[in-house]
């Protein structure tokens, strides 16, 4: 069965309208909001900073195609009771595999929430899912989660971008130059120079987020290594 096709089943075995939670649900007493994303049919929807942060890291994950935030609920039973459960993602990889996110705070995990967390897990197995946690340690450094939404906002600034302006300047840039050079050739081909940071948001180029990024940063095409 196709990726979407799973989807597609869940959603009529699961149907929003029963959902105990509901996506247009803001509190000024929590950090929500939506996320712009390349990755689903409309944005993610958070309800804190930790999801806010995962939203980010998984749009730049080139191995994840597909994310959605709060998908779908489901029962399970706790102690003969029927519970419901809303994840906070679901994500999709480049091989169709489907894994269930819930992301929490670390302090709220205690052995009563590894406890349902335990036959929240059983539920999902049994729809062929892998379920998982994921807190503040699973997230990359400051430094990288600055990188990353610096990305993203650029990128997000240039808009629609015609494919033959991308095909030129892919075939211009050489196989491994610095940030430094990328702005000036896009400034002597009085291109928009966020489009480095889209091509780099697109997974067309690859650079370093773990450290800060400056003139000297280096970048790489990806054209290259798909056309070996």
């Amino acid at each position: 069965m196709k990726q979407k096709d799973k989807h597609v089943a869940i959603d009529k075995a699961y149907r929003k309208k029963y959902m105990r939670r509901n996506l247009p649900r803001f509190s000024r007493f929590n950090i929500s909001g939506l996320f712009p994303t390349d990755k689903d049919t409309s944005p993610h929807f958070f309800e804190s900073l930790n999801e806010s942060n995962f939203a980010q890291v998984f749009e730049l994950d080139s191995n994840i195609k597909f994310v959605r935030s709060q998908p779908f609920s489901i029962n399970y039973t706790d102690d003969g009771k029927k519970r419901l459960y809303t994840p906070d993602f679901s994500i999709t990889d480049c091989f169709g595999g489907i894994c269930i996110v819930e992301v929490k705070a670390g302090e709220a995990i205690d052995n009563e929430a590894k406890r349902l967390h335990k036959l929240i897990e059983e539920e999902f197995e049994k729809l062929g899912f892998e379920f998982v946690v994921m807190t503040e340690k699973d997230l990359p450094s400051r430094t990288t989660l600055s990188n990353l939404n610096m990305i993203m906002r650029n990128a997000h600034a240039v808009g629609s971008v015609d494919d033959e302006v991308i095909n030129y300047l892919l075939d211009v840039l050489p196989r491994e130059f610095s940030l430094q050079s990328a702005l000036a050739i896009c400034d002597s081909l009085n291109l928009d120079r966020d489009l480095i940071f889209y091509f780099i948001f697109k997974d067309y180029m690859k650079i370093d987020v773990s450290s800060d990024i400056c003139n000297e940063t280096m970048i790489t095409s990806n054209v290259f290594e798909e056309a070996k």
